[in-house]
């Protein structure tokens, strides 16, 4: 009997095998783990899960992977990650990923069939502390916040140090960056500051509170066009102009879509439309630039497409977008179906 049904799932996986190169060829249909679900037509689908070296062959983490752990046993729980909370993808395709538990800044890539990692605990300017915030340049410079240590360090695409910005810096998190001006949003302030890449303070705004121009404890933001702003303990999406003066806001604290528990971060696509993660609600939730609700993203769990404890995000020029869990310790990949 036992050897009847290991036959029988020997042959399932070679018809599986043999329709590969058909799969990968749709990938958004062969995961089948798309959103909004059918029959309506799908904007987001899952593409792979990241989190250990089996996982950067170029099939790691997808379809088919899945099917074989399922028939052959779970895959090692190993993972490199050990509290992941932001995320940046440059233009080459490199991504990083901040993970203050490991006092470090992952770098992977995802060249062809094999990916490569690696762990970068310090520079020449000392070891990291608590790197949270990430964010990259166009010209591939990458940008660290470090919470306990106070500053912003300026790196190049292999991590390596060119400068290091302190200032007055309570506790910086989120980081964008536009042109030659770095965005800083400091927590411990409840304020955004904005450097040049030589460390310049060139201005800043916010102060605490719950009104216009106010903010309680601000922990991420992106800049596309205007600022949006993740007002963590308002719960809500601040919408600035790129010199801070207040245009609108929205967002509520609760527990159904459309509304906040715990929100982490935020991203812009290239049609504007903004994806914010939330830590209590284990979802990626997709707004227009107006605050409309347009479409939510996974549910609490350990199975591709679904979150548990979802910290950064990010969206690369292909539509890709990549969500960090700092609870699963792993990175998903999904795309953006314009």
């Amino acid at each position: 009997m036992v050897l009847a049904v290991r036959r029988g799932m020997l042959r399932f996986l070679f018809l599986l095998l043999s329709a590969a190169p058909a799969l990968a060829g749709r990938l958004p249909d062969s995961t089948g783990l798309c959103w909004p679900p059918g029959p309506e037509r799908r904007r987001i689908c899952f593409e792979r899960a990241i989190a250990a070296p089996a996982d950067l062959g170029s099939e790691g983490g997808g379809l088919l992977s899945g099917v074989v752990e399922f028939l052959f046993g779970g895959r090692s729980t190993e993972s490199w990650f050990v509290q992941p909370v932001g995320i940046a993808v440059s233009p080459g395709g490199r991504i990083y990923v901040t993970d203050p538990g490991a006092r470090g800044v992952h770098l992977i890539t995802l060249d062809g069939d094999e990916g490569e990692h690696r762990l970068v605990t310090g520079t020449d300017a000392g070891p990291f502390l608590s790197p949270v915030g990430v964010a990259v340049a166009a010209d591939g410079s990458v940008i660290v916040s470090d919470a306990e240590d106070r500053s912003v360090l300026v790196l190049d695409e292999d991590l390596d140090l060119r400068s290091v910005i302190r200032g007055d810096l309570g506790r910086p998190t989120g980081i964008a960056v536009a042109g030659d001006t770095i965005y800083v949003v400091d927590a411990g302030r409840h304020r955004i500051h904005l450097f040049n890449r030589g460390g310049s303070l060139l201005g800043g705004f916010g102060t605490r509170g719950g009104g216009e121009g106010e903010m309680n404890f601000p922990i991420n933001l992106v800049r596309h066009g205007d600022l949006f702003v993740v007002d963590a303990l308002n719960y809500r999406i601040v919408r600035l102009s790129p010199e801070g003066a207040f245009r609108t806001a929205f967002g509520t604290q609760g527990g159904v879509a459309g509304s906040f528990a715990s929100p982490k971060a935020i991203a812009a696509d290239a049609d504007g439309h903004l994806y914010v993660t939330d830590a209590l609600l284990d979802n990626v939730q997709i707004f227009t630039p107006e605050g409309a609700l347009l479409l939510v993203v996974g549910r609490q769990g350990e199975a591709p497409g679904e979150f548990m404890s979802p910290a950064g995000i990010a969206i690369d020029s292909d539509n890709r977008i990549y969500v960090v869990e700092t609870l699963n310790r792993r990175l998903q990949i999904f795309r953006y179906l314009p």
